[in-house]
């Protein structure tokens, strides 16, 4: 359809159009200047609306324009939102891995000094007080402590601990999302390096950075009694615990040990080949038997300080103590190590101790009790005799005092020959062993006599006593002899105690011609009896079958509760009844 043709343009001037209308005007009766206001009046409204039209489509444009760039907006901050997010639940769980790997040494007591940044995720440094210090890493991988005293490098967790504070460096081979962490505790917490082998958790690698303070570390945790676990009285930690079942293996698996237990001896602890020492409490008035399973091991016992109470030395090793002490029982060497005690006063002292070792086929490597205790030493060797303690008096050198009425007497020496008695002429004596010769031993007297210390600076003690009662028989005799025979009783006595037996004289017993009838009291299964007298050969043994003598073995008959027995001498020359005392030892059944 083709296009109208084009309106003709308008030939009308401004002054033909006014006057066109005013002519309109008169010829609708209107004013002459009705029809050109109204005329105006369209081209001013036609005008507005074109410029409304103009600012409304501006005002849209501007609208649109701000909604696009609210959108694009809105989508920048919705994919840095995004982006963000992404990074930040990132960084979450690289957190979370390494505090995972942190935590069981928190709950630990550790504390998180500082853990890698994401930017640096191989590499903590920071400053560090003295105390030990601990690294891991989220992978699990090798890491390397360094500080101003050297490094150890290994893998996790890698510990040492440092006796002075300052910057530590740990680093290790992180990939991206991975970190490490540094953390720290007090030295006394775990008993520093020496303690090691006690932690709660095995270590990768450890680090020995603390030589200058391990024992003060030691001691702290000690002091603290942080090394108490639920384990037999005494013994440190599980590792040295002693079980009733694993007590009574170890005591019946050689002969020997059971010996000891017979004798007097409480097993308290195991040292195993994979810990250094065992933590004893010694009650006071004791003795600790070391009883090593290799001859070549060296055991020794540590006091407070890192000071040795006794040892190193190969084999067993023996210690006794007035004084209640907190020792370390420790080991060189691949075996297990026995830790034994027993009350000084039923041992009778280091010496009693020895005997009960030696007649157990236990040989001791090394023995000491401390310079101060040798007088209080040797009173338990009189004690563990059956002498009552209100005879006993004890002295250490230089200050030995005297005893004119005392006839017994125990000596307890750093080196033999360390005191010397001074005798009048008419005054015998015997000891056995040889005084000279032995570092303890039991002498008797004939009369008084005075000691002095062979030396200043001698480390001696001894201990003195009348004759108790049951060996009231030999009282006045000075024949070298008898006085053997006398010693010879003495130390019978203190075997015969150890193994439950306890002297008596008259009671429940009848002197016959050729011996004596003893009455069983309750609880009682056996006796060993002999009779006194002042005449050679002064002892006279009383057996049911067997000879015995002082030499040998003595013989224990079985005897029940209100049984009698009748024990005859072993000597035909027996002496009346009114020249011999008879004196029973009677055992409580176990």
């Amino acid at each position: 359809m083709a296009a109208p043709p084009p309106k003709p343009k308008s030939k009308q001037t401004p002054e033909d159009l006014a006057e066109v209308e005013r002519a309109l005007s008169v010829l609708q009766g209107r004013h002459p200047e009705h029809e050109r206001v109204r005329r105006e009046d369209e081209e001013s409204r036609a005008r507005r609306s074109a410029e409304l039209d103009a600012v409304s489509t501006l005002e849209t444009r501007r609208i649109r324009s701000r909604r696009a760039l609210m959108v694009g907006g809105v989508t920048a901050v919705g994919i840095v939102a995004v982006a963000g997010a992404v990074v930040l639940r990132s960084e979450l769980a690289r957190r979370g891995r390494i505090e995972e790997a942190a935590d069981p040494f928190r709950a630990m007591g550790f504390v998180v000094v500082d853990t890698s940044s994401r930017g640096e995720p191989s590499k903590v440094a920071a400053e560090v007080p003295a105390g030990c210090v601990l690294a891991t890493s989220s992978t699990g991988a090798n890491v390397r402590i360094a500080h101003a005293g050297g490094a150890v490098e290994g893998p996790v967790p890698v510990l040492t601990c440092l006796c002075e504070g300052g910057r530590v460096t740990v680093t290790g081979e992180m990939k991206a999302g991975e970190g490490l962490a540094l953390l720290r505790m007090d030295a006394s917490a775990f008993g520093g390096s020496r303690a090691f082998a006690f932690l709660p958790f095995a270590p990768g690698t450890t680090g020995q950075s603390d030589q200058a303070c391990a024992e003060g570390s030691l001691d702290a945790w000690l002091d603290a009694k942080r090394w108490v676990q639920e384990s037999p009285a005494g013994a440190a930690h599980p590792s040295a615990a002693v079980t009733p079942a694993a007590g009574e293996r170890w005591l019946t698996a050689d002969p020997r040990r059971a010996a000891l237990r017979s004798a007097g001896f409480d097993l308290r602890a195991i040292v195993r080949p994979e810990a250094p020492f065992a933590v004893v409490e010694v009650a006071a008035e004791s003795c600790v038997l070391l009883v090593a399973s290799r001859p070549d091991d060296r055991p020794s016992l540590r006091l407070k300080g890192g000071t040795l109470a006794v040892g190193p030395a190969p084999g067993n090793t023996l210690w006794c103590t007035a004084a209640a002490a907190l020792v370390l029982a420790q080991r060189e060497g691949a075996g297990e190590l026995g830790v034994l005690s027993a009350p000084a006063a039923r041992m009778g002292g280091l010496a009693g101790a020895r005997e009960a070792s030696a007649r157990a086929e236990l040989p001791i490597g090394a023995a000491t009790v401390p310079a101060g205790d040798r007088g209080w030493s040797a009173r338990q060797v009189l004690l563990a005799s059956g002498i009552p303690e209100t005879l006993i008096t004890s002295a250490d050198a230089p200050d030995l005092g005297g005893d004119a009425e005392a006839r017994i007497v125990a000596l307890s020496l750093e080196k033999p020959g360390a005191l010397v008695a001074d005798l009048p002429p008419d005054v015998f004596s015997f000891c056995e062993p040889a005084l000279d010769k032995a570092l303890s031993t039991v002498c008797v007297f004939s009369g008084p006599q005075k000691w002095r210390a062979d030396g200043a600076g001698t480390v001696a003690g001894l201990a003195r006593a009348k004759h108790p009662f049951w060996l009231f028989g030999l009282q006045g005799v000075n024949e070298p002899a008898a006085l053997k025979a006398e010693t010879q009783l003495v130390n019978l006595a203190r075997r015969l105690r150890r193994e439950g037996f306890e002297p008596t004289t008259i009671e429940a017993v009848t002197d016959l011609d050729r011996g004596a009838e003893v009455l069983g009291r309750a609880n009682e299964d056996a006796i060993v009896a002999f009779a006194l007298a002042p005449v050679a050969p002064w002892v006279f043994p009383y057996t049911d079958g067997p000879a015995w003598s002082l030499e040998g073995e003595p013989r224990v008959v079985p005897i029940a509760p209100l049984e009698r027995v009748t024990v005859t001498g072993v000597s035909k020359s027996l002496p009346p009844k009114a020249m011999r005392r008879t004196v029973v030892f009677r055992r409580q059944k176990r």
